[in-house]
């Protein structure tokens, strides 16, 4: 007789209690469709979420993390998960579920036999964003069809199970708490070891972007990180040299690209300047100069 599935949908948030609010209830209008339990841990040392999992009414495991940083407040997370879950999933406080989220992403696990099961992240842009942006394809990402993938999961809308999880004795590499990219190495850890990865297109929650996001600094800065982190994990495999090598190769491409899109009319495109970020982001991981975007300081 197989073991009954217990769900656990986690929230890590700071000092975003009416986003939050709006993810609750989200979650409160499909808790007719398959059981899960919730667990929300709030990253603010004032616990300003708490307000906002009280009015929801639903049956929340909230507690505070006082030590900054996304890492602290997933390893919480991940620490609150009882002996008897089988699945967990990752939400941001950010997004919005539909109806019949969970089930699809508990269908597609089933189906394909994956441990790990991911939904795409539409974003919703307010009134008034620059077209650039949403014609260049950045911010909102891809989709693919439904089934077994080689996509890097995120912790934005991913479902996994616990087991390798307990087998690896795995948690989120603190030493990206400033950088971002924690979510990238706990995949990556995961899908090193064998475990296989579904993608679910059904199953998509929603995420307004902040309007304060919407400029060529935050975007572009955004994917240096993005390959700030991802040139630190290259670095596992390849030397300081030969990363910097692919750095320029890649910046010499991109820039060209960029520049003859540009002359065509075609406007900026993710497709051509993430060439360029990706080679900066890299040669700041070959010199060890990391984009610290939410560096905070640590309470006394």
């Amino acid at each position: 007789m197989s073991q009954p599935r217990r769900v656990v949908v986690t929230v890590a948030t700071y000092k975003r209690p009416a986003l939050l609010g709006e993810l609750l209830a989200s979650l409160a209008a499909i808790s007719d469709e398959s059981p899960f339990s919730i667990i929300v841990i709030d990253n603010d040392p004032d616990g300003s979420g708490e307000a906002a999992v009280v009015s929801s009414g639903l049956s929340v495991s909230y507690s505070v993390e006082p030590t900054p940083g996304i890492v602290a407040a997933r390893n919480a997370a991940l620490e609150q998960v009882r002996d008897d879950t089988t699945d967990i999933v990752f939400v941001d406080d950010d997004e919005t579920v539909p109806r019949g989220w969970l089930v699809e992403l508990l269908r597609v696990r089933d189906l394909y036999g994956a441990e790990i099961v991911c939904g795409p992240v539409e974003s919703v842009f307010p009134e008034g964003s620059p077209s650039w942006i949403e014609k260049g394809g950045y911010i909102q990402r891809s989709n693919e069809t439904e089934g077994l993938t080689d996509r890097a999961p995120a912790t934005n809308n991913t479902l996994v199970s616990m087991a390798p999880i307990r087998a690896l004795g795995l948690r989120f590499d603190q030493s990206f708490s400033e950088t971002g990219g924690s979510d990238t190495h706990f995949f990556r850890s995961l899908t090193r070891s064998g475990v296989s990865v579904a993608w679910a297109p059904g199953a998509a929650v929603s995420e307004v972007v902040p309007i304060n996001r919407l400029t060529f600094r935050w975007v572009m800065r955004r994917y240096i990180r993005i390959n700030n982190v991802s040139g630190r994990l290259m670095l596992d495999d390849i030397s300081r040299a030969h990363l910097a090598f692919k750095a320029v190769l890649s910046i010499a491409y991109g820039i060209p690209r960029t520049l003859f899109a540009l002359i065509r009319g075609k406007g900026l495109r993710l497709a051509d300047t993430r060439y360029i970020t990706r080679g900066i982001g890299w040669l700041g991981a070959a010199s060890d100069r990391l984009v610290r975007e939410y560096r905070r300081t640590t309470p006394s």
